[in-house]
């Protein structure tokens, strides 16, 4: 238990930290992914780095939206689609299908307002 604290208090901070530098940015996403496929394919990045990568993100995405009434649906969505965008293992692309815009908004508890 005491690790997860420290885990959601590490990711709050970075979450600030990121918020704060404006390192949100698609241009930023596509390199990270880019390079996991790079860094796989040459056999420097193994799988359960790749993962505890994905896992980093996942966790900053859990905390931007901590308010989401559907926590473990989203959870689960955003998983999925975040596995979907990443490479495999070296030599296979990702599938760059991420479900339907619907799925993602039910599991965030419904279209957001405009």
């Amino acid at each position: 238990m005491t690790d997860t604290l420290r885990g959601d208090s590490v990711a709050r901070e970075r979450h600030r930290t990121l918020d704060f530098i404006g390192l949100r940015a698609h241009a930023t996403t596509v390199g990270l992914i880019q390079l996991c496929e790079e860094l796989l394919n040459a056999g420097i990045l193994k799988q359960d780095a790749l993962d505890r990568i994905k896992g980093a993100i996942i966790s900053e995405l859990t905390v931007s939206n901590s308010r989401i009434s559907n926590q473990s649906g989203f959870d689960e969505v955003l998983k999925r689609r975040i596995d979907a965008i990443f490479p495999r293992c070296a030599g296979t692309p990702a599938e760059d299908h991420v479900g339907p815009t619907e799925e993602f908004e039910d599991a965030i508890g419904g279209t957001p307002p405009a």
